[in-house]
This record gives C-alpha cells, sequence and structure tokens, in this order.
C-alpha cells in the first residue's frame, strides 16, 4: 500500500512539471508562429502593452518573413492605441520603407498620419491650449502623410477621410503662422510681419485666415511706406471680396429659386 502511494506521488509530481515545462516554455525556442499567434491573441483583445511585448520579441528573434512584415502594421496601431505615436510613426515609416509597393500602404501612410496627428493631444492640451498654439512640428508631418495619401492613392478607401482632415490641419497651421504674423506686427517687426502673413496666403491659400492675413500684409506694408506692395495686397483683397460677395448672391438665388 506504502509503495502504491509513493508511486502515485512520483507520478503527480512528474505530470505537474511536464504540464509546467509545457506552459512556461522558453520563450527563445519559440517559433515565429508562436509569438505571432501570443501577440494576435493580445492584439485582439486590446492588450495593447502585451501585445506590443510579443511584436517586439518577434520582430527580434524574426526580423524576416511574412510574420515580420504583418507585425509592423499590428505593432504600429498597439503603439497608438497604447499612447505611444512617436513608436507608432517609427515602425510605420520603417514598414513604408521596406515594402514600398505593399498593398496596405495606404493605411500605413493613414495610420502614421494619425499617429502624427494625435501627438500633443492630452486633455490637458486640449482644455488649455489652442491647437494653433502647440508645437506644430507633428501636425506638418500628419498634413504631409495626408497629403502623400490622397496625391498617391486618391481612390483608397482611406483617402475622403484624410482630406478632411487636411482641411482641418489646414486651418490649424495657417492660424498659426497668422498669429506669429501678428506678434511681429504688434511688436513693429513689419517686414517679418509681412512676410509670415505672405506665408499663409501663398501656402494656405483656402485657409479660414487667408483674409485676415491679406489684410496683415497690407497694413505692413503701409507701416513700411511700401506703398506699390500695399496697393498690390489691396488689388487681391477688393479682388476677394468682390468674388465672395458674388458667392453670396449665387447661394441667395439658388436658395430662392
Amino acid at each position: 500500500m506504502k509503495t502504491f502511494l509513493i508511486l502515485s506521488l512520483l507520478l503527480s509530481v512528474f505530470a505537474l512539471n511536464g504540464c509546467s515545462s509545457l506552459v512556461e516554455k522558453d520563450e527563445s525556442k519559440w517559433t515565429v508562429k508562436e509569438f505571432y499567434d501570443h501577440a494576435k491573441e493580445a492584439y485582439n483583445s486590446e492588450q495593447w502593452e502585451t501585445a506590443i511585448k510579443y511584436y517586439e520579441k518577434l520582430q527580434s528573434y524574426f526580423p524576416y518573413g511574412k510574420y515580420a512584415e504583418q507585425s509592423y502594421l499590428e505593432l504600429a496601431y498597439a503603439y497608438y492605441k497604447y499612447d505611444e505615436p512617436e513608436s507608432a510613426k517609427r515602425e510605420l515609416a520603417e514598414f513604408i520603407r521596406l515594402y514600398p509597393k505593399h498593398r496596405a500602404i495606404p493605411y500605413a501612410l493613414y495610420l502614421k498620419a494619425l499617429a502624427a496627428d494625435s501627438i500633443n493631444k492630452s486633455w490637458f492640451d486640449s482644455w488649455l491650449t489652442d491647437p494653433a498654439y502647440r508645437d506644430m512640428a507633428s501636425t506638418e508631418d500628419a498634413y504631409q502623410d495626408y497629403m502623400e495619401l490622397i496625391n498617391r492613392f486618391p481612390t483608397s478607401k482611406y483617402a475622403a477621410a484624410s482630406r478632411k482632415r487636411l482641411i482641418i490641419l489646414r486651418n490649424r497651421l495657417a492660424r498659426h503662422e497668422y498669429q506669429v504674423a501678428t506678434y511681429y506686427y504688434k511688436r513693429k517687426a513689419y517686414l517679418a510681419a509681412a512676410n509670415r502673413a505672405r506665408l499663409v496666403v501663398t501656402n494656405y491659400p483656402r485657409s479660414i485666415v487667408n483674409m485676415d492675413s491679406l489684410i496683415l500684409m497690407r497694413d505692413s506694408y503701409q507701416k513700411l511706406g511700401m506703398k506699390t506692395n500695399a496697393d498690390n495686397v489691396q488689388k487681391v483683397i477688393d479682388f476677394n471680396q468682390k468674388r465672395n460677395k458674388n458667392s453670396e448672391l449665387d447661394s441667395a438665388n439658388q436658395d430662392g429659386a
């Protein structure tokens, strides 16, 4: 009887050790598919930190092949959802560099733009700071990525959303430049103000501060005694005002028809 009990205990210990070894298999011995399956399971469950850990290890152990290729996109999205937009941008830039003809390039550009667009968008920034006063580097990056997507893939399913974001970012960038121009004007740096206002009109001609920038440019030239320049800008102002008035009349006539 004692012999039977001892034998049973030994078998139980061996069984437990066997199960434990299966569960705690050394990750360095995992196949690429095992890494990917663990990462994908966490990804699908929105466990972003865990997913990031496994995708990073997959790329470290298996930098080439179809799983590594797919991991760039999924790791980038996990970074984006985990509020690490800079890391997401890095992964997507590398994916675009390595696979320039990949069918997912439109998606990669769109996600890269979203990641750049999300930088400095914490609740504190949103509450305290006008977007036009924030660092514009990430906004400019997002703007360029949206532009590239629209120019290269105009029929992509991401193009329409990109066009909408472009309008928002264009106005944000234009407002930023206009505020800088206003800053110079208030400090009587009229030439710098005129140049900055001209940048708004040239780079963002359909922005919401286009007319304000033209007026600021005209006023700056007047302060500098540059009458010809001021008169030329006034002609542009008059033309735009007349065009806007005609557009309003056309709209009113259509509404009354």
